[in-house]
């Protein structure tokens, strides 16, 4: 996405960067590992592919892709954060609603580096991700679809940040979570059960309200904005 090709947002414990050239080799060293091919229902490319993988997306607006380094103890200035931050994973929002609406997004993340991860960076990046979507890019629904299998991540969604399951799928293994602003219909019919927020209980949609507050004052108070140069 063009929109945030420059853009770097500095948190407590991580930083996200656009992802550029310069991330590829790593990146493509991480999806060479079948744990990370299955828990993000991968499948692996070639180098050469996956240069042309970052390139599409930086030019796809309807992808949306930060790469998420560890915070080094000086951010004083993007040269320094290039030099000194690890990189430890990615975390992007899809507008792929079928209908074309623009304040749907799906959001994933990634923490590919194993002892960065149960330590509350892959939350901040989410935190931080949500916020952006919802000033920056109007979201007001994002998806969320995991595998089975990785219970730390459907935990971290759920418990975390209010998220509630609306389906599952046997076929992929995945399950399908669901965080909206929308109003549920007035009456729940079979014509709209299936709209974004119908499914949700008054204490999740309470529970959204709180991590929205939440997410909106730390965009606003504690993310700084950087260039990437």
């Amino acid at each position: 996405m063009r929109r945030n090709e420059s853009l770097v947002l500095i948190g407590s414990n991580v930083v996200l960067v656009p992802y550029k050239e310069e991330h590829v080799l790593k990146y493509h060293e991480w999806m060479q590992s079948p744990f990370l091919q299955e828990m993000t229902a991968s499948e692996p490319l070639t180098l050469e592919e996956e240069y042309e993988m970052q390139r599409s997306w930086h030019e796809d607006e309807k992808k949306c892709t930060f790469i998420i380094l560890a915070t080094p103890e000086d951010t004083s200035s993007i040269d320094v954060i290039k030099e000194k931050a690890v990189m430890i994973g990615d975390v992007n929002i899809f507008l792929n609603d079928p209908d074309d609406d623009p304040t749907f997004g799906e959001i994933e993340i990634m923490i590919a580096e194993e002892k960065y991860r149960r330590g509350g960076r892959g939350l901040e990046a989410l935190k931080i991700m949500m916020g952006y979507a919802l000033i920056e890019l109007g979201i007001r629904t994002f998806h969320a679809k995991i595998s089975l299998s990785n219970q730390p991540s459907i935990d971290l969604f759920t418990k975390k940040l209010g998220f509630y399951p609306v389906s599952e799928s046997r076929a992929f293994q995945e399950v399908t979570l669901e965080w909206s602003l929308c109003a549920p219909p007035a009456q729940i019919t079979s014509d709209n059960e299936d709209a974004y927020g119908a499914k949700a209980t008054t204490a999740q949609r309470e529970t959204i309200a709180d991590i929205q507050k939440e997410v909106t004052s730390l965009w606003n108070n504690k993310i700084q904005k950087a260039q990437w140069k």
